[in-house]
């Protein structure tokens, strides 16, 4: 059995580095956007089919509703994605 040197860290223990830290802070941002965007293209989708189908706001109500699913699936695939990667 070799002998650990005093001080020295072991290799479960890593430290993180700064520029790792501000990457995961930019990831979770990028998160939130993915999740707004998607909630203002349903939206606007559905607007846009209330124009055309003169069904005032039905369509956009399911179209925001989608966007709002759709993008709490995004953001969590996102931000699982980065836990996976911390944890590899």
């Amino acid at each position: 059995m070799a002998e650990q040197k005093q001080g020295a860290k072991p290799e479960s223990k890593k430290q993180e580095g700064y520029f790792a830290i501000r990457l995961r802070g930019l990831m979770n941002v990028g998160a939130g956007n993915v999740f707004a965007s998607t909630v203002i293209a349903g939206l606007l989708l559905g607007f846009l089919v209330d124009r055309w189908l003169d069904i005032a706001p039905i369509a956009m109500l399911l179209g925001g509703l989608l966007g709002f699913i759709g993008g709490m699936r995004n953001a969590h695939r996102l931000m699982q994605a980065g836990a996976h990667d911390r944890d590899v």
